[in-house]
Formats: C-alpha cells, sequence, structure tokens
C-alpha cells in the first residue's frame, strides 16, 4: 500500500525531541558502519545547536537556514558495543558498530526468510543481536522525502521470518567469516523496475523511460473516466448478448459434481468446492490475482461477494471471514464468466488459512454454459497504471530519507520487470550504481547484483530468443564498472514460479565476492567467464577465466522443479544427451541454432560442435529463459551465459557488451 509523505509526517518515521529530528533510521537497535565518515543527520530549527555523543565521541554543530544539521562521526577503530547515541535529548539505545549492507531490488530480495528455505533452522538456531535487519517501509513519493520508516531487529527467532531471505544470508556468512556485527537495510519492492530506484538525471542516459513516465501518468489521470465507461459499455454488453448473471441457489443434493485438479473453468458460470477444517475461529483467504467475479459460501451461506469493479482491477484478493467457528466446514467458489476468451478463474496457490489448494482435487459443477456468438467485446481497460514506479519515485520515498547513511556496499537482486526492455538496462544499471554511489558519497561503493535465475518453461529450441538471456547478458555488462561483481544464478530454477525458494545460494555467492573483493579474504567467488572462441575446423575452441582449479562438469539432474513450493518436479529432456556438457550451441553463417553434439572440457577448454553445422560461425551457451547448463569451475561456481556470433578461424573476441 502507498503511503504519501504528508500521511507519513504526521503518523511516523522519525524519532522526535523538541526541536531536532532524526531519519527512523537511526533509531534503538541500530548499526553502523565502523568507519571513518558515519554521518549522523537530521533538522533542527534554524540556528539549533546540536550535540551528537557516542562511545566518548562528543561533536557540536548548528542547523542550517534549511534546518538541516550533520555531524559525522569516525568508527574506524571502535568497538563493536552496544552504545547509547545521543542527540540532545534523544537516546537512541543498543547501537553497535559493524558492517552495513543496503539489500535492494524487486520481489526476490524482498523475499522474506518466513516463505525461503532454511526459516525454520534460523528459528531453531537464531543468530541474535550479531546480525540485524532495517526493514525500510514501502513508500513511493512524487517529491523526496526526508522521512524513511521502519525498525531494526535482531535475527532472532520472533523476527528473523521478517528478514530477506538473500540478505539473511549473506549477512550470516560475512558474520561467521568477519566476526563482526552485520546490520542489513532491506529496501525492496516486489515488481518495482530499475528506473524507479534513480533519480531523474541518472535516468535520462535512457530517453524513452521519461516518454514512458509520462504516458504512464497521463493514464493514471484518465484512468477513472475510462474504468467507468468500460464497466458501463460491459454491462451493456452482457445485456446485449444474454450474458447477465441470472438468480442462482446453492446446487442440491441432486447436482452433478465432478471431481477437477488444477480448475480453469472456462466460460460459464461454475461452483468450486472443498472441505477445509479450522482449529482457531475465522478463515483467511489469500489468492492470487483474479480477473473474474466470483462469490465465496461458507456452509451454504454467501459470505464474500468479488465484484465485476474489482475484477477489471487486477487485484489479488485478500480477505478474512471472522465469524467462522472452529470445525471442519463447506468451502465454495462460485465463478461467473460472461465473456469468451481466457478470462478464467484461477484455483492455483489459493491459501485458505494454513491450506494451501494448489493441486488439490475440487468437487465442480457447471451451473450454466454460455454458446452462441456475441458481439465484439469492449476493448478492456486494464489494471490501474502504476505511476508509483515512475523514475525517481522509490528513490524519493525509500532511499533519499536515510542518505547519506553510512554503507560498506549494496547488494542487489532485480531485472524480472525490465526483462522486456533489456536492451535499456546495462545503460540503466550503469547510471544506478553511479547515481546510488554520488548521493551515499562513496565512489567506490560496492554493487553486487544476482543475474536473473532461470524462470519459464524449458525451451527445446537452440535458437530461442528469449528476453532473460538478454537481460543477463545487460547485466553482466555492467561489470565494466569498478568495485562491482555478480552472482551467476542459472542454477537457481524454478519454471512456475518466478520466486526461487533457494535464497541460500544467491546470498552466499553475493557474500563471496564481498568477502574476497570488500575484505581481503583469499576465496573464490566467481564462475568460469569466456574469454575467447577459435574455430579449429568443424570445432570452436573456448577458453575462460576463472578456472579456479579447473573446469567441472556437474552431474545433469534427472528432474526439474516446476515449484518447490508445492514439491512439484518434471522430468528433465536433456538438449545434448549424448556429450558432457549441456547448454552449448552452435550457428553457421545462416544464424540458424543447432544444440551441440559435442561439447567437453578439454584442459582449461571447452570444445563444442554440432553435425548439423560444417562451418560454426557462432556459439552460446546458457543462453534461455530457463537453461539447462552444468558447467562450473571446481570451486562450485556456475559458467557465465554467453552469446558470441562472428567466431573466425583464430579470432580473439571477448564477452559481448553494451
Amino acid at each position: 500500500m502507498i503511503r504519501f509523505s504528508c500521511v507519513l509526517a504526521a503518523l511516523c518515521a522519525l524519532t522526535l525531541s523538541a526541536k531536532v529530528v532524526v531519519p527512523g533510521i537511526f533509531s534503538d537497535h541500530a548499526v553502523l558502519a565502523k568507519r571513518a565518515k558515519v554521518p549522523v543527520f537530521g533538522k533542527a530549527d534554524p540556528g539549533e545547536k546540536v550535540t551528537v555523543e557516542f562511545n566518548k565521541q562528543k561533536k557540536e554543530t548548528v542547523a542550517g537556514k534549511d534546518g538541516k544539521w550533520r555531524i559525522d562521526l569516525n568508527l574506524a577503530d571502535s568497538p563493536e558495543g552496544p552504545f547509547e547515541l545521543k542527540i540532545n535529548d534523544i537516546v537512541i539505545k543498543d547501537v553497535i558498530v559493524g558492517e552495513v549492507w543496503l539489500c535492494s531490488g524487486q520481489s526476490n530480495m524482498a523475499w522474506i526468510m518466513k516463505n525461503t528455505e532454511g526459516i525454520d533452522d534460523a528459528q531453531k538456531n537464531p543468530i541474535g543481536s550479531r546480525l540485524r535487519s532495517f526493514n525500510v517501509e514501502k513508500v513511493s513519493e512524487e517529491n523526496p522525502s526526508d522521512v524513511i520508516k521502519g525498525q531494526w531487529v535482531y535475527a532472532d527467532a520472533e523476527n528473523v521470518g521478517t528478514f530477506s531471505g538473500v540478505g539473511y544470508f549473506f549477512g550470516k556468512k560475512l558474520l561467521n567469516e568477519l566476526k563482526t556485527p552485520v546490520g542489513l537495510i532491506n529496501d525492496a519492492w516486489g515488481g518495482s523496475p530499475i528506473e524507479a530506484w534513480m533519480t531523474v538525471d541518472a535516468a535520462k542516459v535512457v530517453p524513452e523511460v521519461a516518454k514512458r513516465d509520462l504516458e504512464t501518468s497521463e493514464k493514471l489521470r484518465t484512468y477513472p473516466e475510462r474504468r467507468k465507461k468500460y464497466l458501463a459499455d460491459f454491462e451493456a454488453w452482457t445485456k446485449q448478448n444474454k450474458r447477465l448473471d441470472i438468480p442462482h441457489k446453492v446446487p442440491g443434493p441432486n447436482a452433478k459434481w465432478q471431481k477437477k485438479s488444477g480448475v480453469d473453468v472456462g466460460y460459464g458460470v461454475v461452483w468450486m468446492r472443498t472441505y477445509v477444517e479450522n482449529d482457531t475461529p475465522g478463515l483467511n483467504f489469500r489468492m492470487p490475482r483474479q480477473v473474474v467475479p466470483f462469490t465465496v459460501w461458507i456452509d451454504g451461506k454467501k459470505v464474500f461477494d468479488w465484484s465485476f469493479e474489482n475484477a477489471v482491477l487486477y487485484l489479488y484478493p485478500r480477505f478474512e471471514i471472522k465469524d467462522v467457528p472452529v470445525g471442519k466446514h463447506e468451502v465454495m467458489f462460485r465463478i461467473y464468466n460472461p465473456a469468451p476468451g481466457k478470462r478464467i478463474f484461477s484455483s492455483g496457490n489459493i491459501t485458505i488459512s494454513k491450506i494451501n489448494t494448489d493441486g488439490m482435487i475440487w468437487d465442480v459443477f457447471r451451473e450454466k454454459s454460455f454458446r452462441g456468438k456475441t458481439s465484439p467485446l469492449p476493448k478492456r481497460v486494464g489494471a490501474t497504471p502504476r505511476a508509483f514506479f515512475n523514475t525517481q519515485r522509490l528513490f524519493n520515498g525509500c532511499i533519499y530519507g536515510m542518505l547519506p547513511y553510512a554503507l560498506d556496499g549494496v547488494i542487489w537482486y532485480q531485472g524480472e520487470t525490465n526483462a522486456g526492455r533489456h536492451r535499456e538496462y546495462a545503460a540503466l544499471q550503469r547510471a544506478l550504481i553511479a547515481d546510488w554511489r554520488k548521493h551515499f558519497e562513496n565512489p567506490e561503493l560496492p554493487f553486487y547484483w544476482c543475474t536473473l535465475a532461470g524462470f519459464r518453461n524449458k525451451n527445446a529450441k537452440a535458437g530461442a530468443e528469449e528476453s532473460w538471456a538478454y537481460l543477463r547478458e545487460a547485466q553482466h555488462a555492467a561489470l565494466d564498472m569498478p568495485f562491482t561483481g555478480e552472482a551467476v544464478l542459472t542454477d537457481v530454477c524454478q519454471t512456475g514460479d518466478i520466486h526461487p525458494r533457494d535464497k541460500v545460494i544467491p546470498g552466499e555467492r553475493l557474500a563471496a565476492i564481498a568477502l574476497a573483493n570488500v575484505y581481503g579474504k583469499k576465496v573464490p567467488f566467481a564462475g568460469p567467464e569466456m574469454t575467447k572462441v577459435v574455430r579449429e575446423g568443424n570445432k570452436l575452441r573456448i577458453s575462460f577465466k576463472n578456472l579456479e582449479g579447473g573446469l567441472a562438469a556437474h552431474k545433469v539432474p534427472e528432474f526439474f522443479w516446476i515449484t518447490k513450493r508445492t514439491n512439484r518436479k518434471a522430468k528433465l529432456v536433456r538438449n545434448s544427451p549424448d556429450t558432457q556438457l549441456e547448454g552449448f550451441a552452435v550457428c553457421g553463417k545462416d544464424g540458424k541454432w543447432f544444440w551441440a553434439d559435442e561439447a567437453v572440457i578439454d584442459g582449461d577448454t571447452v570444445v563444442v560442435s554440432s553435425k548439423s553445422v560444417a562451418e560454426p560461425a557462432g556459439v552460446r551457451f546458457g543462453w534461455q529463459n530457463n537453461p539447462t547448463v552444468n558447467l562450473y569451475n571446481k570451486a562450485g561456481f556456475p559458467a557465465v551465459p554467453f552469446q558470441e556470433k562472428n567466431v573466425k578461424t583464430g579470432g580473439l573476441f571477448s564477452f559481448l557488451g553494451f
């Protein structure tokens, strides 16, 4: 839910004294960076004297004409504490000194430990007060806001479930290796595009972004009237085509119910029935997006109505029916779908209290089937435009208020939303990194990211042009900026779930990059990366760096995951079943791609060929939305996906950049 600054200023995220305010990130249990320059800042009346005390340091300043004040502490040699941070008569308790990392991006970074593999162990064996998290409350702002709201919490049994999953495993590894406290700032928003996190000036590197922002704002301005017209037009359509929802009764004892799984109700009026048992009063319903009207019935009584007005908004139904006693209950959905086409009710991933119905066998009764031709449907109005994801909106609401809080680095997991615009992404990612380094006043601020994990169905076509492959290429291109790194996640894949439940691999791979490059640890942190491709007759020889003991072929699994959430998996069909390595494809001068019949490790190189390509001119590896790959180095890091289209005999070609 979006909350705007006028509301937040009244409710919230500041610690107050008579005349001095500090952002909410300076609050009990905070973690300050063990650095020589650690800003403490806030607002006061112009000319107000401000005194900051922390572990025997005492400094003073005066608020400027704009009311802003700042004092820099030197914590480079500070013990970890805990200490009290005193700002005039404000006393912030239990403040420690350690490593501070910002965890940002979209839903895979926002994904909390509660829904992650490893939560049981994290709660049974809690780390406690030396690993802490500040979850930034989601706020979208048109203008920069000084307000930042959240709460610092320990990684204890009670609160660890609220941690970012990636952040938790990243921080845990740093803590174990460095033996120093770690603070994580969880500042991510599901579905957010990269441009929402940077300033307008930074995003100017891609002019199309500003154009889209204007279009979105205009669509938002006109949306109420367009939606009103659509609802009226659709009601007229249902009357004209005799598709009105007629009065109905609960199916009687003679109703012909059928057993079905994975229900797709299609076109008409359909009832779905199941039975649930609750051990506490009430039932909570959490459902995926539903775009057709439905009603909910419990024990023969209608208790909830998802109207057509709600359905056109593309919302996710979340509701509670409180007056349901403890015991076993009949739950039914009545779905009304008057329009032809794929306007269906999805039964997948409906949660009724603690019961997940994905894969459940339902009783299904078809009340009515609409038949016959109809007049053309009115043009759909679609979901409410999301102007809160326009350029700079999340920077203003979720970043600006903590500037320039001292950080040791940033970890970033984002890109799914931008995959359809992958040609812009390399420029935007470079712009974001430079923008944050400027505003956090650290030109060498480490910035490490996750490449996109595998998602969507396995594609058997070697020549498929898939957007996630190009997005990974764009992410990789930003490594030309100093103090950057990437964690390759092509082995973290689920075809039917964009949110892999395994956040250990992303977190620990990011931590390895930080340990090696920030903290000087002698640890491997990257997988094999192509350096050159040379044609040798009808074969291609590929050289790599980041060998870490040499190249290795991991065993190709017999199955792949559809979703770990419900333990669904499917048999894996190999594309190159008769050779050592999966994921390589070869093309000739005509640009037609074929899976490699031969892909084998030869020393520190890989040799690939295809019987269908006499004179290979290009090679791909892992070039799919959800690739099947098994090339690693002996340190256990997967190879970086790549594409090279212009191989010449004896030629030297670097990774395709932007």
